[in-house]
């Protein structure tokens, strides 16, 4: 059985790469630059103190719920074809 790539198949494998390439180099070069820096900037996170939830803003929980939920169902869908 071969595995025929369709433009969307080259696409996720593209973008996969996409991010993949340049956030090892920001973890190895300039940590400043990773995905998760980003985020924590933007949300102005006080990593000092992360579990404060009282702290934390509605765009902070927003994120989170996001994070959370895309993990939940990435962490059933991948491994074992879930909630398709």
């Amino acid at each position: 059985m071969g595995i025929k790539l369709t433009w969307l198949n080259a696409y996720w494998a593209l973008w996969l790469l996409a991010f993949l390439v340049p956030e090892m180099w920001a973890i190895f070069n300039a940590p400043r630059y990773t995905l998760s820096e980003t985020v924590w900037a933007i949300e102005n996170v006080n990593l000092k103190s992360p579990f404060d939830f009282q702290m934390w803003t509605d765009v902070h929980w927003l994120i989170a719920g996001l994070v959370w939920a895309l993990f939940f169902w990435l962490s059933l869908h991948l491994p074992f074809g879930l909630l398709r």
